[in-house]
C-alpha cells in the first residue's frame, strides 16, 4: 500500500507512504485520488513528508487531479515541502500552482 487515506478538519488527506518513482507506485497513487474525485471530494491534501523521491509517475497524476478538482470547485493542497521533493517543486513550479497547507 503506498498511500493511507484519512479526513482531518473537512479535507481528504491522503499520506503518500512510499516514494513515486515507477508506473506501479504512480497507478496505486491514481487510484487513490481517483477515488476521493468520485466520492467528490472537494478539499484534498497531498502529504508528502514520508517520501524522498517523486517523479513523473508521481507529478503527472497530481498535475491530472489538480485540474480535475479545479474543475469541480476543488482544491489541492500539499503539506509543507522538504528536501529533493521541495526541489522538483520548485524546479517545475508546481509551488506556485499548488498551495501548501499544515495540517
Amino acid at each position: 500500500m503506498i498511500t493511507k487515506t484519512e479526513k482531518i478538519g473537512g479535507k481528504s488527506v491522503i499520506r503518500v507512504l512510499k516514494d513515486i518513482d515507477d508506473m506501479k507506485a504512480g497507478e496505486e497513487f491514481k487510484m487513490a485520488l481517483m477515488e476521493l474525485y468520485k466520492e467528490g471530494e472537494k478539499e484534498v491534501v497531498i502529504d508528502l513528508r514520508q517520501i524522498n523521491l517523486i517523479n513523473s509517475h508521481g507529478i503527472g497524476k497530481i498535475l491530472m487531479f489538480y485540474r480535475r478538482f479545479k474543475a469541480i470547485g476543488g482544491e489541492l493542497y500539499v503539506t509543507p515541502l522538504r528536501g529533493s521533493v521541495r526541489e522538483i517543486f520548485e524546479s517545475l513550479m508546481l509551488d506556485k500552482l499548488i498551495p501548501e497547507i499544515r495540517i
